[in-house]
């Protein structure tokens, strides 16, 4: 399927005219082609060959056409054009926080800087002093550190995929292997990944592997190779019995394991990826992970909790909490169609939802606000609803509830009024405009919010975008505060772009009573998959299935959203 190609090349395409300057209605055409082709449950090029491009959301007949050159001759002539015009290092210029297309523009045409490296540069000499206040200097200095930093890692997703390819090649030879690292801890991105095994085999294998653009290490026992992706994967060999050691010391992270070392040696004994040992030098644990903490005198701590954040006090006092996990909810609460911006039918995702094993879903489409997500206005709320009761009568006893994601404008009022926002089962409200307000005007936005009858959780409540965008300044403990005097609920949303709340502010909102939901944010059916990333970050935030209101029953819900 190439659906991930072409999306990629209208959002190029987006980039490149935003970043010429031209006008908006033209960067948001390309940029929601590109979110409709990237949640197409078919294959682009097979609509392409049947003619029925145009039959996609959002792709007009220039889009159409546009796609169907790249299809046939594997690029565009107006991509290399406005490549040509638009100074090479623009679009990455924009990817730097606080970058936006006008700044990007004005740094290019009228300043002379096309590359992240100048940008930097400039700001370092002082050339932009006059240009720029020195708060926005130092938030585009903040963008580059934080852009170099996350270029260098993976989301979620991808580094899984990247596992999951490496494990399929290691299967099919006979060869078993573990997954390590802070992939295995769940953290919101990976830099490398570490893979172990007890097979002598696996050294040659990893050198072998198709993919592998380099080796850049290769001993008895470890074996480094770069893939052809840019991904550094580290391979190491251990015996049958110190196998449980090593997964240990790297599933890390740094800080569990100097804990861990620090009660070994507080013992007399010696612990490090080969085993925990005592002063004689005799092997006392290391086949199995559970086998050295219970040596150790603790309960056994799962990989998602190993930041040393408080885990090992409470696995020595046996109090570690019972983690939700996924087979522990019951629903999903936000989910777009194509009603808005999503890429599946309402039938599609409820139906798909339905065979995840779901008592129910809420559809949280986007209100009138957004129109770049093609925001319903409640005529058209009323014409869905009449789906859904359809829905409703046919997946019995399975329940679509009516939901939205209401948008808090910039004045902190929110679409519709009560009178409507009332006839809804489920509101959710979102932030997503005015983002340049100060922390404390967005922050007031998110409490009125939160403050509103109606309303009965604050969608992704920084509404940050990993790499691309930092969280919205808001007073969180405020934000908390609030949700907790009104009895709202905060979500963490799993989509691995959002993962937000993040675990910090997930294990805050669970230690101030204030119930989470975790959902998908869902704008395929293959997207209802997200949630997992949820679960993850909720599981890092020390959550247990009682803190998550959609672990529990329909009624029980809807007690707490009436």
């Amino acid at each position: 399927m190439k659906n991930s190609e072409v999306a990629e090349l209208l959002d190029r395409l987006g980039d490149l005219v935003e970043a010429n300057g031209e006008d908006r209605f033209k960067v948001i055409a390309y940029h929601r082609a590109a979110t409709s082709v990237r949640n197409l449950e078919e294959d682009v090029e097979m609509l392409w060959r049947e003619g029925k491009l145009e039959e996609i959301k959002y792709v007009g007949s220039g889009i159409a056409k546009k796609i169907d050159e790249f299809l046939q001759t594997g690029k565009l002539g107006l991509k290399e054009r406005l490549e040509n015009e638009v100074p090479p290092g623009v679009p990455t210029l924009m990817k730097v926080q606080g970058v936006g297309p006008r700044t990007a523009y004005r740094l290019s045409h009228e300043l002379g800087i096309n590359t992240v490296d100048g940008l930097k540069e400039a700001l370092e000499k002082g050339r932009l002093d006059g240009e720029f206040g020195p708060t926005v200097r130092e938030s585009f200095l903040t963008g580059i550190r934080k852009l170099g930093m996350f270029e260098k890692r993976m989301l979620l997703p991808e580094a899984e995929g990247v596992f999951q390819a490496l494990a399929a090649y290691f299967e099919a030879l006979g060869i078993r292997i573990g997954m390590a690292g802070s992939l295995r801890r769940g953290k919101s991105t990976v830099g490398d990944l570490d893979i172990l095994s007890t097979d002598g085999r696996v050294i040659d294998a990893v050198a072998n592997c198709p993919g592998v653009a380099q080796v850049t290490e290769r001993g008895p026992r470890r074996a480094s190779v770069k893939l052809e992706s840019g991904v550094q994967v580290d391979v190491r060999l251990f015996a049958e019995d110190e196998y449980g050691a090593a997964l240990v010391y790297f599933t890390g992270s740094k800080d569990h394991n100097i804990e861990l070392r620090s009660i070994a040696v507080a013992k007399g004994w010696k612990l490090n990826e080969y085993g925990l040992f005592a002063k004689s030098g005799k092997r006392m644990a290391g086949t199995t992970e559970e086998e050295l903490y219970d040596k150790l005198g603790l309960k056994y701590v799962p990989p998602e909790l190993r930041e040393n954040k408080g885990e090992i006090r409470a696995a020595r006092k046996g109090k570690l909490p019972n983690l939700v996990r996924l087979d522990d909810l019951k629903g999903d609460l936000q989910m777009h169609t194509t009603w808005s911006d999503g890429g599946a039918e309402l039938d599609d995702m409820a139906k798909g939802a339905k065979a995840k094993g779901y008592d129910y879903i809420a559809v949280t489409d986007h209100s009138v606000s957004v129109r770049v997500a093609n925001g319903l206005t409640e005529e058209r709320f009323r014409r869905q609803w009449k789906e859904i009761d359809r829905l409703n009568d046919e997946l019995s006893p399975f329940r679509v509830l009516k939901a939205v994601e209401v948008e808090i404008k910039t004045d902190g009022d929110v679409d519709f009024d009560r009178r409507f926002l009332d006839e809804f089962d489920v509101v959710g409200a979102s932030l997503h405009q005015s983002f340049r307000q100060d922390g404390t005007r967005l922050t007031e936005r998110a409490v009125r919010a939160l403050s509103h009858p109606s309303v009965d959780f604050l969608c992704h409540p920084t509404n940050r975008l990993i790499g691309r965008r930092e969280g919205n300044p808001i007073d969180l403990k405020k934000v908390i505060l609030t949700a907790r005097e009104n009895g709202k609920m905060l979500e963490v949303d799993g989509q691995p772009e959002r993962l937000d709340l993040d675990e910090n502010w997930a294990r805050r909102v669970m230690e101030e009573g204030v119930p989470v939901v975790i959902d998908s944010d869902a704008h395929s059916v293959d997207g209802l998959d997200n949630i997992t990333y949820g679960v993850l970050v909720a599981r890092r935030g020390w959550l247990r299935a009682k803190d998550v209101m959609n672990t529990r029953s329909l009624r029980a819900l809807l007690n707490q959203v009436s």
